[in-house]
């Protein structure tokens, strides 16, 4: 891996940025998949989560936000000029994706996690990341569920077109990630057990997309989609 990641000094910039965002953003996935089957394994997964693993949680989903971001400023960028319309707007949802569950996410860490070490619990179960009517859970799932879905349906058609079988696989999984992700969406504000897709696709689907597309941006056709 190492030795790859040097090699990218002969890519153009938007390559590295993609290929170096996604690969860390496929490794963060894979760390939080191996965390979470081991507490499923050691009967230490709980629904909620127990304190330790959501401070896990936070911090991974605050270090990912970002990454993620900067992986589609990199799709973006090698995307052809007829097609930026589309990898723009994906670009502008997954934004708002980071926005919404950073902001989650941190208050999680900061807000909550300090009121709640010092016995001011009035209220604060509005702002838990899993508590009953909680507003940051609605937040995580806007980010996940409903902008992050849209990004992945808007960057999907970039690859439609092309015969490749690793561009297939990409359009294929983003369609996949946004189906489960927005039908997840509307489930959560129906109050459905169709909610529960969601972890689906932000828990591996979405994994499997990063990582495809890491081969994508590190390939020498990376930035052609026809």
């Amino acid at each position: 891996m190492l030795t790859k990641t040097l090699q990218t000094s002969s890519l153009p910039m938007a390559n590295k940025v993609g290929y170096v965002s996604a690969l860390l953003n496929t490794v963060g996935g894979v760390i939080y998949f191996v965390v979470i089957l081991i507490a499923a394994l050691t009967g230490k997964m709980t629904i909620p989560p127990g304190n330790d693993l959501q401070l896990f949680g936070g911090i991974i989903t605050l270090i990912i936000c970002p990454i993620l971001v900067t992986m589609m400023a990199g799709l973006h960028a090698v995307t052809p000029v007829e097609k930026k319309v589309l990898s723009q707007a994906s670009f502008g949802f997954t934004l708002l994706f980071a926005i919404s569950v950073s902001i989650n996410r941190f208050s999680q860490l900061g807000v909550v996690r300090q009121a709640a070490a010092s016995g001011k619990i009035e209220g604060i179960s509005w702002f838990l990341a899993y508590g009953d009517a909680s507003i940051m859970l609605g937040l995580e799932y806007l980010g996940w569920a409903w902008f992050l879905g849209l990004a992945m349906l808007c960057a999907a058609p970039l690859f439609s077109s092309s015969r490749t079988r690793l561009n297939q696989w990409i359009c294929r999984f983003m369609i996949l990630y946004g189906i489960l992700a927005i039908v997840s969406s509307v489930g959560f504000l129906l109050g459905s057990w169709l909610s529960l897709l969601g972890f689906a696709a932000w828990g591996l689907v979405l994994f499997l997309i990063t990582g495809l597309l890491a081969v994508y941006f590190y390939s020498p056709r990376a930035g052609i989609m026809d």
